[in-house]
């Protein structure tokens, strides 16, 4: 009884995996960031915060970092900060020629014065192995303030086939655990 159950399993097991092959799953990212003023990083692979605070009428920062792995890169992303009061611009870029986000100019209160806030998700296609793949983000004010802040969160996300096997493993150590107890 128990082979019929392990017969099963390995059944499903490659069912799942020729409908859901690993082929283009790809490693994690380690993010840094470039540009002028403060910079800062905070998370751990694959779950990261890379954040700006420069006081001028514009900037320009990149976000980047090195594939160790070819595949699909899938991240959740989410862009938000304060570009001051007046004639205020805030954009977002993928290294890809991707544009996600372009607002401006605005003058108080419309976004992306006074604050924006902008999300979504993004998937960079056929990362070879050691290429840089990344972001440009900032924006521009005509306010004496000056302000410039922001911070990208970047959440990896896993690729199907990997949920999919994931979960078969867990069916099996269900089967498994409940094979033992009635035994």
């Amino acid at each position: 009884m128990v082979k019929n159950y392990q017969n099963v399993l390995a059944s499903l097991v490659m069912t799942f995996a020729m409908a859901f092959p690993v082929v283009g799953s790809a490693g994690i990212i380690d993010w840094d960031i470039s540009g002028p003023g403060t910079l800062s990083s905070s998370g751990s692979l694959g779950d990261e915060t890379l954040s700006y605070n420069y006081s001028a009428f514009s900037g320009t920062w990149t976000v980047f970092g090195v594939a160790d792995q070819a595949g699909d890169y899938t991240f959740d992303y989410d862009y938000s900060g304060l570009h001051s009061w007046y004639q205020v611009t805030a954009f977002l870029t993928s290294s890809a020629g991707d544009t996600l986000y372009s607002a401006g100019p605005q003058n108080c209160c419309t976004t992306p014065s006074n604050g924006f806030s902008t999300s979504g998700i993004y998937t960079f296609t056929n990362v070879g192995a050691g290429d840089t793949i990344g972001f440009s983000l900032g924006g521009s004010n005509y306010d004496s303030a000056q302000i410039l802040q922001g911070s990208l969160h970047l959440a990896q996300v896993p690729e199907p086939a990997a949920l999919a096997l994931f979960g078969l493993g867990l069916l099996g150590m269900a089967f498994s655990k409940r094979r033992k107890m009635q035994a």
